[in-house]
């Protein structure tokens, strides 16, 4: 149902079908200029891009002298992610008119998007001081407030947002939920937020769907179900709630729960990875049978299949059907030669004596797929070929990437992982060293993963003395 659902809105949903049909054939139209304002909001709300840069430029036409829609068409620019293009607009708007509170909430987000300094929060508070009641404002305020660790001034701009829109408690909760993980270390300090946020507004559904996200973060699975339950318990059709319920029981081990609620939320919605999550949930509880019928449910959602490519061939291993599998990672690559989870699957499913022609192929064809990184191939690759003991292998396709400028460090590397897997330090250390010289810290993660043990042979250690540590210091004072 479309939020604007009472009679005023009503009539703005009309002017703006009016001017949509207007646009379609060719006609003009003229509103005055809070009509305006009323349908291009609507329009970007809507998300009916083309029609509403229609009316901003109309609008700028008929009232040129308006800032308002000079900054809607920078706000217009931001949403179809212009974030350039809508700060010329934004230094436009800031150069030519006296400031709106809106001019400074703009700003901040496109710098954000933008990755530039801003004083955020400055600017946010020049904002409000224009107009108070401005509830993305406060919104934004709260969120920088979080950054900074200040709670207090975090919950006191959410409250007073939700207070001038309820709809901000929506916003609030996916918009921190989404970002903020990725920026706070301190995951206590969001579900506290959450917490003061539900005493404040204990009827809001999506704020306990906020806390219940919180306390998923910080791994609390046994509090994240009673936030989810408690938002059920006020809005029972939400189907996003009862997969968070799901995903949390199946969080805690309580998988026949989780079932349940991935079901309800099936007959709710088109959510299109759900048979994968109840598939996870009865590959738990060892019913391989209800767990392969589940996964192969997506067999016909396009993409989407090939996320279960992995737990297929996880049920087929699981059940010794390794026959099985090869055959259907095979039949997927038939089909689809740009699968890579079949690619790396299926390497680990051969042998490097009898299908070492199968293996290259596999090779060839994950090293040429434009749409995923050479890199993460290459060192599947190459951990395959060190865990299966196929170093001459790993040695043979190395060499055909050595002069790729983006896998150059990464091939010397994993060859001298392997020359030092077969015991001929000598050809180790000169590829080794060749690799050191070139990019000493490019790769070094990767090879000593493939092996800790490598740091204890002496012409390595050495070789790690001098170009990764200090020369002059003696032996013993090495960890090597």
């Amino acid at each position: 149902m479309s939020v604007y659902d009472d009679r005023e809105d009503d009539e703005i949903e009309e002017l703006a079908e009016q001017f949509m049909r207007d646009v379609d054939e060719g006609r003009s139209t003229f509103m005055n200029g809070d009509d305006y304002e009323d349908v291009i909001n609507y329009l970007l709300d809507m998300r009916e891009m083309e029609y509403a840069e229609a009316a901003i430029k109309a609008a700028i036409k008929a009232y040129p002298s308006d800032a308002y829609f000079h900054l809607l068409h920078a706000k217009y620019h931001s949403l179809m992610m212009n974030f350039a293009e809508a700060q010329k607009k934004l230094e436009y708007v800031e150069r030519n008119f006296e400031p709106l509170p809106e001019l400074f909430v703009e700003k901040v987000l496109v710098c954000h998007a933008l990755n530039q300094p801003i004083d955020a929060i400055g600017a946010l508070n020049k904002a409000l001081s224009m107009d108070e009641r401005l509830p993305e404002a406060h919104l934004l305020l709260s969120q920088e407030y979080l950054i900074d660790r200040n709670l207090d001034k975090a919950v006191e701009h959410a409250v007073r947002a939700i207070q001038l829109d309820n709809l901000s408690a929506d916003d609030l909760s996916m918009m921190t939920m989404d970002f903020l993980p990725f920026l706070l270390p301190n995951k206590q300090l969001i579900t506290d937020f959450f917490s003061r946020l539900t005493e404040e507004f204990p009827m809001y559904a999506t704020l306990w769907g906020g806390l219940g996200l919180a306390y998923m973060n910080n791994n609390d699975y046994d509090r994240a179900i009673e936030a989810f339950q408690f938002q059920l318990s006020l809005d029972e059709e939400n189907a996003v709630a009862y997969v968070n319920l799901g995903d949390a029981q199946f969080a805690s081990g309580d998988y026949h729960s989780a079932v349940r609620n991935y079901n309800v939320a099936m007959e709710k919605s088109d959510i299109p990875h759900l048979p994968l999550q109840i598939g996870r949930c009865y590959f738990q509880l060892g019913d391989y049978d209800a767990a392969m019928a589940s996964f192969l449910q997506m067999q016909d959602q396009g993409l989407v299949y090939d996320f279960a490519t992995v737990d297929i061939v996880k049920t087929f291993k699981a059940q010794g059907k390794f026959d099985e599998a090869r055959a259907f990672l095979r039949n997927l690559i038939k089909e689809n030669p740009q699968n890579m989870d079949a690619l790396e699957e299926l390497i680990y499913l051969l042998d490097p004596a009898k299908d070492a022609d199968e293996i290259r192929d596999i090779c060839f064809m994950g090293m040429h797929n434009e749409d995923y990184p050479k890199y993460a191939f290459l060192h599947s690759f190459v951990v395959y070929c060190c865990e299966s003991g196929a170093y001459d292998l790993g040695i043979e396709v190395c060499a055909e990437y050595e002069d790729d400028p983006d896998l150059t460090s990464m091939v010397l590397y994993s060859t001298a992982a392997f020359y030092l897997k077969k015991g001929h330090i000598q050809h180790a250390c000169e590829y080794l060293e060749d690799a050191l010289m070139a990019a000493p810290t490019d790769c070094y993660a990767d090879f000593e993963e493939l092996d800790p043990s490598f740091a204890d042979v002496p012409e390595v250690a050495r070789l790690l003395r001098i170009y990764c540590g200090d020369d002059n210091k003696s032996d013993s004072e090495f960890p090597y």
